[in-house]
């Protein structure tokens, strides 16, 4: 039987609107409800008013009716009649006045078909029948879109069950979303509001639809524990992780979460399932929204007596600082006793952290794990290169620029430590290994530079001397392009480096000299202070000034006014020009857009600036924080200027350094002509030019110490990260710069070496390929079958492409790459290169990529694979196109590019039997990767 239902505002409408329809002078309409509703006093349909009148009783009836006969008829006006009687209960004169002559009662699935303009009803639904009731009052939150067939289906019925009543948002929500759905505080009320069987109906609804995860979730709610059902989820990841099988302890625990969800055992595959369920869920919510559940899971473990094995999760903040504090320990080892086993452990902990989805929002302490892990490769290489010979100047500032500015941006990174008191103290241990071996450099550095000043030597290849670098920089880029000079006062190489070190976002591209394989560095004049170096740089000669000094000096310098006409001479900006109403000076940008103003000069002093400010602030550099920077660069890029970036010093930063002696000159150096404590060198010759005009001075080489009292960071001194200064060229991108080629990266290799790759559901899985039979026919693969086309940063180089430059002391073929000839000699490699066509690499390239690979056993980061290329970044994408189209026979995966992880990896096993090398060929190759 049918039950009576209490109408709602949709269905009074919906009765009004279907009498209208047969009678559009329908005046009073009579409806049963069970009970009074929140209705409004009337309601407009077809442009007539209706009101609307609850009567308890035969005499309210009346009433009602006679109302409408005195105040409504002349209106046109109507009335429904709203009451719990039963049409039996009515009196004959009022039956008489109604439409149709009848009380309308809608009754359970008869009034939802209507809501729904259905004329049939799902048979399943018929089970529900505490569903019509709910449906109707759920019709208060707006009418039911018609359903288009006709028939009312159980999924259309749920569906608005559960986004209107629960706010889901689909008929059948999957395990992650009814998960997420626990986390609103108002699921449990919601769920209140359902009639008793409605509760279970729809418990038991959901949990066929959500799995096995959705089950146990279900199971939370049925126990009241809706709030904590993502925390027991995330919990179970810990309790329930490969990793720990077989522990005792997490086995003890899955016993004990079992009265969290209802004293019934979890199952491994189901807690797995909703492990994963809630890990795939807690990357997609904002932190914000997640970090309750998160708290609550860390409580749980630690109810559950394994709070100590949280760090399986890669979730939980508690599983975020065990990681930390075990990536200490591989640190502390590797400082102590340095070898494979120990790094492979710095690797390996360092990954897990970085690997944890609190690393992206811990972003310092992140960085600083990744800084730790470069510094403990460099630490502890086996094979670093040996330091130049004490008096090779050249040699010394070249390994300066190309490795020990990295170690200074990466040991910056540790200053101030972490949070946690044990990773703080790794840090310190291993910054103080890394500068006592620094301090090896650096006194070997000041030893050159003193020898090589006091004999007058010709600089080196790279060692350019400040004051030459209008001359041999700045003029011969002017004859070809303009040129924008931007000196930074006090930038160091590191600091330059970190800087710049994704320069083509902004536009750019950094050029080398066509010979070179690396940029040219400068070389501060001693003593390394503004007034000397910078005065010096800008006049091309070595002297002292100011900036009138400087300006004077600039506009007049000889190589550079012979570029352009004399109403053009060179312009030099300095701090208070550059600035004008907040924004860069109008002057400024005149200048550098004016082609005909071959050379135009900028100071910029936000690095010397920093030094004396306060020592509390983490200072991270990025030319999007260094005030007007941006502004000028934009400037220079759209005015297609060739910018050369240099600094007049570099610095060395405050690391617990001790005041030696009293301050009778600078931060760092001191008149005078013998060094008197063991941090100091005493220079003389032609390159010493103090600002009293004397060419003889001390100077303090040591980081450990100053003159001056203490500062962010001093300068001064003989050490190399004071003297050794950017000397580097950018070039817009696409112009051609005579003489000059694009830049390999200039990353050491320890810098980027790959960690462990992260797993991806869609990354191919390298897998043996299944050999085909001796002159079987080769099918061919689907990408020459269906060509692909490129993206502009994987346009495949051409087969007549010029020979690539190959990094020197790097063989194109060494003696353990036979593997490499048999490759190429092979009659598959042929047919490969008659269907990449005119996308196949130049041999020469291709060998120098495999030998790469080979070298670190099949595996190399992308930066450090274009430096051994000998290639700018932005071009081994097209290299790596063209060598998979070469070497993925059948597209099976023999070279791959992670590019999310940034690594490409080589299958050598796979590669020997795609190109049927032979067994020999495949044990030699395994060998080596091994």
């Amino acid at each position: 039987m049918s039950m009576a239902l209490s109408v709602n505002e949709a269905q009074i409408a919906a009765q009004i609107d279907a009498l209208l329809d047969r009678d559009p002078h329908t005046r009073v309409v009579a409806l049963r409800s069970a009970s009074r509703q929140a209705w409004p006093n009337g309601l407009t349909r077809r442009e007539r008013h209706f009101e609307l009148c609850w009567c308890e009783s035969r005499l309210a009836l009346r009433e009602a009716l006679d109302r409408l006969e005195q105040e409504g008829a002349s209106e046109g006006c109507g009335l429904v009649l709203l009451t719990p009687l039963g049409e039996q209960d009515l009196p004959a004169d009022v039956v008489a006045r109604l439409a149709r002559g009848r009380l309308f009662q809608p009754q359970g699935w008869e009034i939802v078909r209507q809501l729904f303009g259905a004329q049939g009803t799902d048979a399943r639904l018929g089970a529900h029948d505490w569903m019509p009731q709910v449906l109707v009052d759920l019709a208060a939150q707006g009418p039911y879109v018609p359903v288009a067939s006709g028939f009312l289906d159980a999924e259309t019925a749920w569906r608005e069950v559960l986004v209107r009543g629960l706010g889901l948002d689909s008929a059948r929500p999957d395990a992650c979303a009814l998960l997420a759905w626990t986390l609103r505080p108002d699921a449990d009320p919601r769920l209140a509001r359902l009639p008793e069987r409605g509760r279970r109906d729809t418990l038991k609804w959901l949990s066929e639809q959500a799995g096995a995860g959705g089950e146990l979730t279900v199971r939370c709610i049925l126990a009241g524990r809706t709030g904590d059902a993502l925390a027991l989820a995330l919990a179970c990841g810990v309790v329930f992780s490969p990793r720990g099988e077989g522990d005792a302890a997490l086995a003890t625990a899955a016993v004990r979460m079992e009265r969290h969800i209802g004293d019934q055992p979890l199952g491994l595959v189901a807690a797995r399932r909703w492990s994963e369920d809630a890990r795939q869920l807690a990357r997609t919510l904002p932190l914000e929204t997640l970090r309750g559940a998160l708290d609550r899971a860390d409580t749980l473990l630690g109810e559950l007596r394994v709070a100590e094995h949280a760090h399986h999760s890669d979730l939980l903040p508690l599983g975020f600082e065990q990681r930390l504090a075990r990536h200490a320990q591989a640190l502390q080892a590797q400082v102590e006793a340095p070898g494979e086993a120990q790094m492979a452990a710095v690797e390996e902990t360092a990954n897990a952290v970085l690997q944890h989805h609190l690393a992206a929002s811990q972003t310092l302490r992140s960085e600083r794990v990744c800084m730790s892990r470069r510094l403990a490769r460099w630490w502890g290489q086996a094979g670093r290169p040996a330091s130049a010979s004490p008096a090779d100047l050249d040699a010394l500032a070249a390994q300066q620029a190309d490795e020990g500015a990295y170690v200074d941006w990466a040991r910056a990174r540790l200053l101030g430590g972490d949070e946690q008191a044990a990773l703080s103290e790794a840090y310190a241990r291993l910054r103080t290994a890394v500068q006592a071996r620094r301090e090896q450099d650096a006194r070997s550095f000041a030893l050159a530079l003193s020898q090589a000043i006091g004999s007058a030597r010709t600089p080196g290849a790279r060692g350019l001397p400040v004051e030459q670098a209008l001359d041999r920089v700045v003029a011969p880029l002017a004859r070809h392009h303009p040129v924008l000079l931007l000196v930074v006062d006090g930038l160091s190489v590191s600091i330059f480096r970190e800087l710049f070190d994704r320069c083509e976002r902004h536009g750019w591209t950094e050029i080398l000299r066509q010979e070179a394989q690396r940029p040219d560095c400068g070389l501060a004049v001693l003593p390394t202070v503004t007034t000397v170096s910078r005065a010096s740089l800008l006049a091309g000669r070595i002297t002292r000034g100011g900036q009138s000094e400087e300006k004077l000096a600039f506009a007049s310098h000889p190589g550079l006014t012979l570029l352009g006409s004399p109403q053009e001479r060179p312009r030099l900006f300095h701090k208070a020009d550059l600035i004008d109403d907040g924004h860069l000076a109008t002057d400024v940008r005149a200048a550098i857009g004016n082609p005909a103003l071959k050379v135009v000069g900028v100071v910029h002093n936000a690095v010397d600036d920093h030094l004396g400010g306060p020592q509390q602030l983490h200072q991270r550099w990025d030319l999007q924080d260094l005030r007007l920077m941006l502004p000028i660069l934009r400037e220079a890029l759209t005015a297609r200027r060739v910018v050369v970036v240099t600094a007049d010093h570099g610095h060395v930063l405050e690391d617990g350094s001790q005041q030696v002696g009293t301050v009778t000159g600078g931060e760092r150096w001191r008149p005078g002509l013998r060094a008197e404590a063991a941090a100091e060198i005493a220079v003389s010759g032609h390159r010493v030019h103090t600002p009293d005009g004397q060419d003889q001075a001390v100077l303090l080489w040591s980081e450990t110490a100053r003159y001056s009292g203490r500062k962010n960071g001093y300068h001064g001194g003989a050490s190399p990260a004071e003297v050794v200064v950017p000397m580097s060229v950018f070039a817009p991108f696409g112009m051609d710069v005579p003489g000059w080629k694009a830049a390999p990266p200039q990353h050491p290799e320890w810098w980027d070496l790959p960690g462990a790759v992260l797993p991806q559901a869609d990354a191919p899985t390298p897998t043996k390929a299944p050999s085909r039979r001796p002159g079987a026919p080769r099918q061919a693969p689907k990408s020459a079958r269906h060509p692909q086309l490129f993206t502009e940063e994987e346009a495949p180089v051409p087969v007549q492409d010029p020979e690539p430059v190959v990094t020197p002391g790097v063989p194109v073929m060494s003696a353990a790459s036979d593997w490499i000839g048999a490759l190429i000699s092979s009659p598959i490699y042929a047919s490969q290169k008659q269907l990449a066509a005119r996308v196949q690499l130049p041999e020469a390239q291709l060998r120098c990529l495999l030998d790469a690979l080979g070298e670190r056993g099949g595996k190399l980061g992308r930066t450090a694979l274009a430096q051994r290329l000998g290639l700018a970044e932005i071009r081994l994408g097209g290299v790596l196109s063209a060598a998979r189209r070469l070497l993925n026979v059948d597209q099976a995966p023999v070279l791959v590019v992670d590019e999310r992880a940034g690594v490409v990896e080589l299958n050598r096993e796979l590669l020997a039997v795609q190109f049927q090398l032979g067994t020999g060929a495949g044990r030699t190759a395994g060998a080596q990767a091994s």
